[in-house]
This record gives C-alpha cells, structure tokens and sequence, in this order.
C-alpha cells in the first residue's frame, strides 16, 4: 500500500489526517471483533467434527487478520505523520471555557437522549454514560475514558492490567497504557485500581475507539454502553 496520498494529506488538509486515522482504527477494532467471533464458530465446528467447515472458517479468518495488519501498519503511518506534523488530535472545545461561548445554550442538547458508540462524537460534550445499567456523570471525554477503566478495573483488574502489554490496546506510535508516567504522554491519568496510567490526550472518536476496545476485551456488549450528552458544537465548525 502506498502511503504517499496520506503525506499529501497532511500537507494539504491536516483535519483529516485524524479522522481518517480514527475510522481505520475502528474499522481494524470492528475486524478483529468479528475475527474472534468467527474463532469461537471454529471451535464449535471441532467440536462437532465438521472439519470442512472449520477449515472453511479458518482461511477466512486467516484473510480478515491479513487486512486487519494492513490498516494497522496504515494507522502507524498517519501516526507518524501526525507526529511529524504537530497535528492536534485532541478538540479544541471539548477541555476549554465552554461558558465563553456566545449563545452558549443554543447548542444545550436533551441530556436524556443515549447515544451509542457508533457515533460520530466530534464536537461534542458528555455529561454522562452508563455501562451494564449503571449510569456515571462525567463532565467530559477524558472523564468518560478513565470512570469507564475504572468500573472495570472493579469488575476484573487484571484485564485492565493487560491491556500494557497488549499490542491492539497499544498503538505502534502511540501508547495508551502503561505501567509507569511515560514522558510521551501529554496527559496521563493514573487508574489505582489497576496501576497503570493512561493516555487521555485523545479525540472524542478516539477515546470512542479505546472504548470499544476495552468493551470487548470485557465481552460487555456495546448495545449495553450507552452515552449521554449535554451540548453539541457541531455548528461552530
């Protein structure tokens, strides 16, 4: 795959470089989702001796990894060429004096609305979500991403832990969890439950991605994490 067409990009219009980088991220998330699903119907096809059909699911599975590496290896160059260009990932809205905003309640949205997350979440403000039924307030995306690693710290710690060494929960530029306040994060927060800090220095889709991410290694439903929002700035932009 040529990765020029993605250099030019980040030349010539460097708002897209994230969001392109954040749909592949969730489109490899979405892949390796389903290659797991298709593992477990390759042990149940054992299991009932229909190896035709194990094997049939096997080479399949085999070509879905093979494209999931490729938007891998795609990710890692517009991860480079964010870094290379000083690309700002994170909104510039979503940590700032929302009140400063003219009209500021123009953009108040019906906090009782859930969302899911598949949603486009650019320019938008949370003010909460709920997880298995559970509904926690937060006041921003960071807080969203750190109260959510948090439940789930709660549930089972030592897969938060794992996360570390983890490659898929880690990208090849950028590293989202460690055991130790690496000098590369911009804003790590540290997640005592599990001893391990966390980078939240990340677009709204891109703490949706790390979201979704965590969700199925959990094997939580996403249909069973919903999102609450309080304004949505779409318009300023």
């Amino acid at each position: 795959m040529d990765f020029k067409v993605f250099e030019f990009l980040g030349e010539e219009v460097p708002s897209s470089v994230g969001d392109i980088r954040e749909a592949l991220d969730l489109l490899a998330t979405s892949i390796d989702a389903a290659i797991e699903q298709v593992g477990e119907k390759v042990n149940k096809s054992f299991m009932e001796k229909d190896f035709k059909k194990a094997a049939e699911l096997s080479l399949n599975s085999e070509e879905l990894d093979s494209i999931s590496k490729k938007i891998q290896e795609a990710i890692g160059e517009l991860d480079t060429i964010i870094d290379n260009s000083n690309i700002e990932e994170a909104e510039k809205i979503v940590d700032g004096d929302e009140k400063s905003i003219p009209n500021y309640s123009d953009y108040l949205v019906d906090i009782d609305i859930e969302y899911n997350l598949y949603e486009d979440l650019t320019h938008k403000r949370p003010c909460a979500f709920k997880i298995e039924g559970t509904k926690v307030e937060i006041k921003d995306w960071k807080g969203a991403l750190v109260q959510t690693i948090n439940y789930l710290a709660k549930k089972d710690s030592s897969i938060v832990k794992s996360f570390v060494d983890d490659s898929k929960m880690n990208g090849k530029k950028v590293i989202y969890f460690s055991r130790v306040k690496l000098p590369t994060m911009r804003a790590a927060r540290e997640i005592k439950s599990a001893n391990i800090y966390v980078e939240t220095n990340l677009s709204a889709n891109g703490i949706r991605n790390l979201l979704i991410k965590m969700l199925n290694r959990y094997n939580i439903k996403l249909s069973d994490y919903k999102i609450y929002l309080k304004a949505d700035y779409s318009d300023l932009h």
